[in-house]
């Protein structure tokens, strides 16, 4: 019974305190549910009141409130905090440069661009650096992107990057090869006085590049300005920087001759030896630009008169003046014994003229006395001594045998100049600066050897008949100058142009030749000459029936070149000029077939076409006379090109395209594989090194 008592005891216990746990349990639940109701009306916006006049009816209750985030920029920071890169992912700086490169090597400007702004920036997050900043900058900057090349150097300051002297280089560039001469001036105008504000000093190459760039813009004497601030910060003016000047005098047309010439005498006068790429610009000069006025080639001569009688003042001056100094410390040596002795010292720098007189001194007589008994005074490269030889032949000598003055050289033959005259063919200012010959034998006082290009650039100036052309190729033998495929177009060209097609066809048996010549050894496969699009092109001028545009179309479908508009325009010319309307509706097929973009210049080929058909009918039919053959054929034309205008969709074809376009959007997908791939550089991983205790060779 006492047993009992005590269970019942201890169930009434145990359930009261189950009881009491249950109801605390019931009273901390409802607490926090009103917390939580308190929490969900703490804001303002969520506070709904009992007679809210903005809320239509009580049995809906309350909207659930969404936790998701709706701001698309919220979105992309939340994704942006999550997504974090892992740290295998990501390169060295050298690995995304090499990258870009790849990309840069075929010419996809977008794609190496998005490796900067896409990947590093945002997928990798990899602060970059400026070395491939300057590349970009560089990349655009050959391809004239110019608003891309700034955008990315405003980007790049933005990072706290600092831009070095390659980055200004390029920056230049970048205006030099905008495709508005205007808005490249603005930009650089710009660039320069941001230099000067931010009291950044300029290199060496920096001022050439800026020289260039505003001469090629058509601002002259801003160009002429830089040089002078060179020259005020005594930097030395080396051939380099006379080079850009002549680069900056082409850009002027109408003068340009004129001020290249005068930029040439003033290298000549600092004593700065030009080089190859100084002959070159000076023929790309003579064949772009003029000379000017009667007057502008007079002022030339005087400024040549003017240097020529301070070299001769000056040699005879350091004659006479040394030729004492030296008998006064060797009075009592016989002077016969001392010239056997003196022929082997000798460094000649420039001679004096033998017919002009020496000035007058005390000791004029003595020195009239050496020049008679020697024939010939020399001075060295420092002008300090004076050094004679007995019968030495003269090194003018070759100058005397030119057969006409040439204005780069040195000592001009002034008397030899009989009148001045108006020049305006390209053949005539090419004689002012010698010749073929004369200009050859000025390289060679120089000991500069000409190139390929130096021959290219002279092909437009020599007289136009295949002699002058055949003696240019005898002379590009005898220098053992290779040639390449732009010299022979240059050549086809030419013949084209006064209609010498037999001839200028034949330079494709002279390329056939010669590669046969380099087969025959192994080692100079790699000059062997391959025709490219440029070759098909000027062939075109000579393609003055339908067959043969026919023929020179299938050859190029044999060798797996594409037409283009501009050889099919060729083409379309020729066929308008001969009147042929079976060649006229062969190209225009060609066009369909193709699905080739017209230009502005193949239709207006055309249209030339159509009006001079339209007013031959209407002379015929003036003058009482019948063509039925013509009428018909242009008839039939009409019709054909009516069609031919709507189904190529001529509104949207010639609609002009932005030259830039092509670097905003993806490089379109080829037809065939992809000519290139691009290796992803492999990721370097730690490696875990073992310890190795050191133990001594014994």
């Amino acid at each position: 019974m006492a047993f009992r008592c005590i269970n019942l005891f201890r169930n009434i216990k145990c359930s009261s305190t189950i009881k009491l746990r249950h109801n605390l349990m019931s009273t901390l639940t409802s607490k926090d549910n009103k917390i939580n109701e308190i929490k969900e009306y703490k804001t303002e916006n969520n506070i709904t009141y009992l007679e809210d006049p903005d809320c239509f009816g009580t049995l809906a209750g309350r909207a659930p409130v969404s936790n998701t985030l709706e701001d698309e920029g919220d979105v992309k920071e939340e994704q942006y905090l999550q997504n974090k890169p892992l740290q295998s992912q990501k390169l060295t700086t050298k690995q995304y440069a090499d990258l870009i490169k790849q990309y840069l090597k075929h010419k996809r400007i977008k794609e190496a661009i998005d490796i900067l702004e896409t990947r590093m920036l945002k997928e990798d997050r990899v602060k970059p650096e400026n070395y491939i900043y300057n590349i970009l900058i560089g990349a655009c900057a050959e391809v004239g992107y110019t608003k891309k090349a700034f955008k990315l150097f405003n980007d790049m300051k933005r990072r706290a990057l600092k831009p070095t002297g390659d980055t200004y280089t390029c920056l230049f560039e970048a205006c030099i090869n905008s495709p508005w001469p205007a808005d490249g001036l603005k930009m650089a105008t710009h660039l320069r006085n941001h230099m000067i504000e931010k009291g950044i000093e300029p290199n060496l190459t920096n001022y050439n590049v800026m020289i260039k760039a505003f001469g090629r813009c058509s601002d002259i004497p801003t160009a002429f300005k830089i040089v002078d601030e060179m020259i005020s910060k005594k930097i030395k003016i080396r051939v380099h920087t006379f080079n850009h000047l002549i680069q900056a005098c082409i850009s002027d047309k109408d003068y340009g001759l004129k001020h290249a010439l005068i930029v040439w005498r003033k290298m000549l006068k600092m004593r700065e030896k030009p080089n190859v790429y100084s002959f070159n610009l000076m023929l790309k000069c003579v064949k772009d630009c003029n000379l000017g006025s009667k007057e502008d080639l007079l002022e030339v001569v005087g400024l040549i008169q003017e240097h020529m009688t301070l070299l001769n003042m000056k040699a005879n001056v350091l004659q006479i003046e040394d030729s004492i100094t030296y008998l006064q410390k060797n009075e009592n040596v016989n002077h016969k014994q001392t010239l056997p002795i003196l022929e082997s010292d000798i460094i000649i720098e420039e001679t004096s003229d033998l017919n002009s007189k020496p000035i007058q001194d005390n000791n004029s007589n003595t020195g009239a006395a050496l020049e008679d008994r020697t024939g010939l005074a020399l001075i060295n490269e420092d002008n300090t001594s004076l050094e004679l030889i007995e019968n030495y032949k003269q090194p003018e000598q070759h100058v005397q045998m030119r057969t006409a003055p040439n204005l780069l050289s040195k000592i001009v033959q002034i008397d030899q100049i009989l009148g001045v005259q108006d020049v305006h063919i390209p053949q005539d200012k090419f004689a002012i600066i010698g010749g073929q010959e004369d200009f050859l034998k000025e390289m060679e006082v120089y000991s500069v050897k000409p190139d390929i290009k130096t021959f290219t650039q002279m092909l437009p100036l020599i007289e136009n008949n295949s002699e002058a052309e055949n003696k240019l190729l005898e002379t590009m033998q005898d220098l053992d100058i290779k040639t390449d495929i732009d010299f022979y177009n240059a050549l086809i060209k030419k013949r084209c142009f006064r209609q010498d097609y037999d001839s200028a066809f034949d330079v494709r048996e002279i390329i056939e030749k010669q590669n046969k010549r380099h087969k025959k050894h192994p080692l100079n496969k790699k000059h062997i000459i391959k025709v490219n699009i440029m070759t098909y092109g000027v062939l075109a001028l000579g393609c003055k029936t339908k067959e043969k545009a026919e023929k020179l179309l299938n050859e190029m479908n044999e060798k797996q070149f594409k037409v283009n508009i501009e050889i099919l325009g060729t083409l379309m010319k020729n066929a308008t000029y001969q009147m042929q309307f079976g060649y006229i509706l062969y190209v225009m097929d060609i066009v369909k077939k193709e699905n080739i973009r017209v230009n502005e210049a193949f239709i207006k080929h055309l249209e030339i076409f159509n009006d001079r058909c339209l007013k031959i009918i209407q002379k015929n039919e003036k003058e009482n006379r019948e063509s039925p053959v013509l009428a018909a054929a242009y008839r039939r034309f009409g019709n054909i090109y009516n069609n031919w205008l709507k189904e190529i969709n001529i509104e949207e074809a010639l609609k002009p395209e932005h030259p830039w376009q092509q670097f905003m959007e993806q490089h379109p997908t080829p037809v065939q594989r992809e000519s290139f791939q691009i290796v992803e550089p492999k990721k370097f991983y730690k490696r875990n090194r073992k310890f190795v205790q050191y133990s001594p060779k014994l």
